[in-house]
């Protein structure tokens, strides 16, 4: 499990950046941690690696957040969700819901 300074880190980021939107998360294991920011039916979800979360103190990933500009690009993601890891932002396709 990842340290959780740094998970409250990736939390703060994205309740400032998204203030009036409703933010839930879980635990990925190994892979990572999972992020869901939603409101008004609209959502979008940020799955940050494992190795991004071990790699870096909670300072780094606030700085690499901010200059990689996290919050714009999950605002223009026509898929609605990013992953995040060390070689930074990549667009991720939704999971399929449950049939």
């Amino acid at each position: 499990m990842s340290d959780l300074s740094k998970i409250d880190t990736v939390r703060s980021y994205l309740r400032a950046a998204f203030p009036r939107h409703e933010l839930t998360d879980k635990s990925r294991g190994a892979n990572g941690h999972d992020f869901k920011i939603s409101r008004g039916g609209s959502a979008y979800k940020v799955t940050v690696k494992r190795s991004f979360l071990d790699d870096h103190t909670p300072g780094e990933i606030d700085g690499l957040l901010r200059r990689w500009q996290m919050e714009r690009a999950l605002k223009k993601s026509e898929s609605s969700g990013l992953l995040v890891g060390n070689g930074g932002l990549c667009v991720a396709w939704p999971e399929a819901p449950p049939s």
